[in-house]
């Protein structure tokens, strides 16, 4: 039975991905071939597998690991943007994902009219928008760029606006990437300052990260992700250590691992 302090519950969870075998798309023949023998084209690739672990509210979880260790693939199954190929996944809580927020902005729009889109990407009611815009602009710093279109903005600049937007946002989880790292030093501060303010607060939090001091000084909690299986879970610097032992050893594992999602 889950504990009503749960935040987050999975059961192994395991994702798998069909991809394609073929150089080319599929010829008519192959599809043919496919559907009368039943032989496929495509193999299963699995992002995550075998994954199980709990999280308590007001706990702050740093997911670490190489490029293709499953990262963002958990963040999105946290976030309920997909579902598990096996096992379960319990969220007890409103929950965003910040980098999954911004894929739903428009170049051609204004930096303002983005922000609104945002607000609807995360459930703010127009009226409670309307209220939180002025923290959002302040916080983002890009007052003087409300009516520039966003499609002209830097990439520094232009993760501003899905960042501010959710910070502002009723959540009881925070889930992020590696949003915290865009910007110049002083946009950076203020991120991690935010942060450390919403663990104070008690928000649950997730952060898929490579920047071990942040996971250091913030985390209460590390999952070392290792070719989408979990090779440690628990305290933030053993889980720091493995990972650097295993990034730094002569032909590790890291270095083979084949690319995951």
């Amino acid at each position: 039975m889950t504990s009503p302090a749960t935040a987050l519950r999975l059961e192994g969870v395991g994702k798998c991905y069909m991809v394609s075998t073929l150089a080319a798309r599929e010829t008519f023949p192959q599809t043919l071939n496919r559907l009368l023998t039943g032989n496929s084209s495509r193999r299963a690739l699995w992002a995550l597998r075998g994954l199980s672990f709990e999280l308590a509210r007001g706990e702050v979880l740093g997911v670490i690991g190489a490029n293709g260790a499953g990262k963002s693939t958990l963040l999105m199954l946290l976030a309920q943007i997909i579902a598990p190929t096996e096992g379960r996944v319990e969220v007890h809580g409103k929950s965003s994902i910040f980098f999954q927020l911004a894929s739903g902005l428009r170049p051609q729009l204004t930096v303002l009219d983005n922000f609104s889109v945002c607000a609807a990407l995360l459930g703010i009611e127009r009226a409670k928008f309307r209220e939180l815009l002025p923290a959002m602009v302040e916080f983002s710093g890009l007052g003087d760029y409300l009516h520039a279109r966003y499609g002209e903005l830097s990439s520094g600049l232009a993760a501003r606006v899905p960042f501010a937007a959710a910070v502002h946002a009723k959540l009881d989880i925070v889930m992020a990437d590696e949003m915290i790292a865009v910007g110049d030093e002083a946009f950076q501060q203020k991120c991690f300052k935010t942060f450390e303010e919403f663990r104070r607060s008690g928000k649950t939090m997730v952060l898929a990260s490579h920047g071990m001091d942040l996971v250091a000084k913030l985390c209460t909690k590390s999952l070392y992700l290792r070719g989408g299986a979990a090779a440690y879970f628990g305290d933030p610097i053993e889980a720091i250590r493995r990972y650097g032992a295993d990034s730094s050893a002569p032909g590790s594992a890291l270095a083979r691992a084949e690319p995951l999602l």
